[in-house]
Protein backbone atom coordinates (compact mmCIF):
# COMPACT_ATOMS: atom_id res chain seq x y z
CA UNK A 1 0.00 0.00 0.00
CA UNK A 2 1.64 3.23 -0.73
CA UNK A 3 -0.07 6.79 -1.34
CA UNK A 4 0.78 10.21 -2.47
CA UNK A 5 -0.61 13.85 -1.69
CA UNK A 6 0.19 17.31 -2.65
CA UNK A 7 -0.86 20.46 -0.27
CA UNK A 8 -0.32 23.77 0.16
CA UNK A 9 2.38 21.88 3.16
CA UNK A 10 4.49 20.42 0.50
CA UNK A 11 4.45 16.50 -0.48
CA UNK A 12 3.29 13.34 1.61
CA UNK A 13 3.63 9.94 1.27
CA UNK A 14 2.30 7.07 2.92
CA UNK A 15 3.90 3.77 2.64
CA UNK A 16 5.71 0.82 4.69
CA UNK A 17 9.10 1.91 5.90
CA UNK A 18 11.43 1.19 3.27
CA UNK A 19 15.10 1.60 5.14
CA UNK A 20 16.73 1.23 8.83
CA UNK A 21 16.58 4.88 9.17
CA UNK A 22 12.74 5.14 8.32
CA UNK A 23 12.04 2.08 10.94
CA UNK A 24 14.57 3.75 13.12
CA UNK A 25 12.14 6.47 12.73
CA UNK A 26 9.07 4.75 12.79
CA UNK A 27 9.84 3.75 16.28
CA UNK A 28 11.25 6.19 17.80
CA UNK A 29 8.08 8.36 17.06
CA UNK A 30 5.84 5.71 18.69
CA UNK A 31 7.68 5.38 21.67
CA UNK A 32 7.74 9.31 21.84
CA UNK A 33 4.30 10.07 20.97
CA UNK A 34 2.32 6.75 22.45
CA UNK A 35 4.02 5.13 25.32
CA UNK A 36 3.19 7.49 27.72
CA UNK A 37 3.55 6.91 31.83
CA UNK A 38 0.38 5.02 31.91
CA UNK A 39 1.46 2.81 29.06
CA UNK A 40 4.86 1.98 30.73
CA UNK A 41 3.09 0.90 33.97
CA UNK A 42 0.44 -0.70 32.19
CA UNK A 43 2.42 -2.69 29.43
CA UNK A 44 6.67 -2.29 30.37
CA UNK A 45 8.97 -0.81 28.11
CA UNK A 46 8.00 -0.58 24.15
CA UNK A 47 8.59 -3.40 22.11
CA UNK A 48 10.60 -2.24 18.69
CA UNK A 49 10.51 -6.23 17.76
CA UNK A 50 6.38 -7.01 19.05
CA UNK A 51 5.40 -9.50 16.47
CA UNK A 52 2.05 -7.73 15.65
CA UNK A 53 4.04 -5.25 13.84
CA UNK A 54 5.33 -7.37 12.18
CA UNK A 55 2.12 -10.18 10.89
CA UNK A 56 1.30 -10.92 7.19
CA UNK A 57 -1.87 -9.03 8.17
CA UNK A 58 -0.70 -5.62 9.33
CA UNK A 59 0.90 -3.30 7.02
CA UNK A 60 3.37 -0.48 9.40
CA UNK A 61 2.99 2.82 7.77
CA UNK A 62 4.90 6.10 7.67
CA UNK A 63 4.14 9.54 6.82
CA UNK A 64 6.48 11.14 4.76
CA UNK A 65 6.45 14.82 4.69
CA UNK A 66 8.77 16.73 1.86
CA UNK A 67 11.68 13.89 2.44
CA UNK A 68 11.28 13.49 6.22
CA UNK A 69 9.21 11.16 8.46
CA UNK A 70 6.69 12.59 10.48
CA UNK A 71 4.04 10.29 11.51
CA UNK A 72 3.47 6.42 11.53
CA UNK A 73 0.41 4.35 11.37
CA UNK A 74 -0.39 0.30 11.51
CA UNK A 75 -3.28 -0.95 8.60
CA UNK A 76 -4.31 -4.50 9.62
CA UNK A 77 -6.69 -6.19 7.66
CA UNK A 78 -9.87 -7.47 9.64
CA UNK A 79 -11.25 -9.71 7.25
CA UNK A 80 -14.91 -9.15 5.95
CA UNK A 81 -17.60 -8.15 8.55
CA UNK A 82 -20.87 -9.76 8.29
CA UNK A 83 -23.85 -8.03 10.26
CA UNK A 84 -26.77 -5.93 9.53
CA UNK A 85 -24.69 -3.70 7.86
CA UNK A 86 -23.86 -5.98 4.74
CA UNK A 87 -20.49 -7.66 4.40
CA UNK A 88 -17.92 -5.52 4.02
CA UNK A 89 -14.06 -5.28 4.11
CA UNK A 90 -12.91 -4.41 7.11
CA UNK A 91 -9.05 -2.78 8.08
CA UNK A 92 -8.15 -1.32 11.23
CA UNK A 93 -6.07 1.81 11.64
CA UNK A 94 -3.82 1.16 14.92
CA UNK A 95 -1.40 3.15 16.37
CA UNK A 96 -1.74 6.13 15.15
CA UNK A 97 1.31 8.56 15.88
CA UNK A 98 2.57 11.91 14.78
CA UNK A 99 6.02 13.17 15.62
CA UNK A 100 5.38 14.92 18.84
CA UNK A 101 6.95 18.20 17.60
CA UNK A 102 4.79 18.43 14.57
CA UNK A 103 1.17 17.94 16.29
CA UNK A 104 -1.17 20.39 15.59
CA UNK A 105 -0.44 21.26 12.50
CA UNK A 106 -3.28 19.11 10.65
CA UNK A 107 -0.59 16.51 9.73
CA UNK A 108 -3.14 13.38 11.35
CA UNK A 109 -6.03 14.68 9.27
CA UNK A 110 -3.84 14.51 6.02
CA UNK A 111 -2.30 10.72 7.41
CA UNK A 112 -5.76 9.17 7.99
CA UNK A 113 -7.60 10.83 4.69
CA UNK A 114 -4.62 9.45 2.85
CA UNK A 115 -4.56 5.67 4.62
CA UNK A 116 -8.81 5.69 4.26
CA UNK A 117 -7.83 6.78 0.44
CA UNK A 118 -5.32 3.66 -0.10
CA UNK A 119 -7.70 0.86 1.53
CA UNK A 120 -10.33 1.95 -0.17
CA UNK A 121 -8.16 1.74 -3.54
CA UNK A 122 -7.31 -1.87 -1.99
CA UNK A 123 -10.86 -2.74 -1.57
CA UNK A 124 -11.66 -1.91 1.77
CA UNK A 125 -14.91 -0.52 2.70
CA UNK A 126 -14.45 -0.14 6.35
CA UNK A 127 -12.05 0.92 8.85
CA UNK A 128 -12.40 0.61 12.46
CA UNK A 129 -9.89 2.54 15.29
CA UNK A 130 -9.68 2.28 18.67
CA UNK A 131 -10.26 5.70 19.93
CA UNK A 132 -8.34 7.76 23.39
CA UNK A 133 -11.10 9.31 24.87
CA UNK A 134 -8.88 12.92 24.11
CA UNK A 135 -8.81 12.51 20.33
CA UNK A 136 -12.71 11.01 20.32
CA UNK A 137 -13.77 14.24 18.36
CA UNK A 138 -10.35 13.92 16.38
CA UNK A 139 -11.27 11.30 14.42
CA UNK A 140 -15.69 12.18 14.70
CA UNK A 141 -14.21 15.03 13.22
CA UNK A 142 -13.10 13.02 10.20
CA UNK A 143 -16.16 10.85 9.63
CA UNK A 144 -16.01 8.03 12.51
CA UNK A 145 -19.01 7.45 14.41
CA UNK A 146 -19.26 4.91 17.27
CA UNK A 147 -19.32 1.14 16.41
CA UNK A 148 -22.77 0.23 16.45
CA UNK A 149 -23.68 -2.64 18.95
CA UNK A 150 -25.01 -4.98 16.41
CA UNK A 151 -21.58 -4.90 14.42
CA UNK A 152 -19.81 -6.78 16.75
CA UNK A 153 -15.44 -5.55 17.61
CA UNK A 154 -13.11 -7.49 15.44
CA UNK A 155 -9.67 -6.89 17.54
CA UNK A 156 -10.24 -6.42 21.19
CA UNK A 157 -7.89 -3.23 22.43
CA UNK A 158 -5.83 -3.97 25.46
CA UNK A 159 -5.98 -0.14 26.49
CA UNK A 160 -8.74 0.90 28.86
CA UNK A 161 -11.39 3.17 28.48
CA UNK A 162 -10.44 3.77 24.43
CA UNK A 163 -13.98 3.55 22.27
CA UNK A 164 -14.32 1.53 19.08
CA UNK A 165 -15.34 3.66 16.54
CA UNK A 166 -15.72 3.16 12.96
CA UNK A 167 -16.09 4.90 8.87
CA UNK A 168 -17.60 3.19 5.60
CA UNK A 169 -14.58 3.94 3.08
CA UNK A 170 -16.78 3.26 -0.01
CA UNK A 171 -18.72 6.01 0.08
CA UNK A 172 -15.99 8.77 -0.54
CA UNK A 173 -13.61 10.83 1.15
CA UNK A 174 -14.81 14.31 2.43
CA UNK A 175 -11.94 16.73 2.04
CA UNK A 176 -12.25 20.16 4.27
CA UNK A 177 -11.34 22.76 2.16
CA UNK A 178 -10.16 20.74 -1.15
CA UNK A 179 -6.36 21.40 -0.74
CA UNK A 180 -5.23 18.44 -0.29
CA UNK A 181 -5.14 15.68 -3.93
CA UNK A 182 -4.60 12.54 -2.98
CA UNK A 183 -3.47 9.78 -5.63
CA UNK A 184 -3.07 6.22 -4.60
CA UNK A 185 -0.35 4.46 -5.99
Amino acid sequence: MKCIALTNDGRFELRRPGSESEWECYHSIRERALWDKEMLKQFGPYDRDHPEQYGEDYAAMVLIRNGIVIGTMGMQDMGYHDAAHGQSHEIEFRAIAIEPACQGQGYGGIMLMMGESAANQKGYHRAGIWADSAVVLFYARNGFTHRPADMPVRLACPIPGTIPMTKRLDLGIAQNDGSVLIAAA
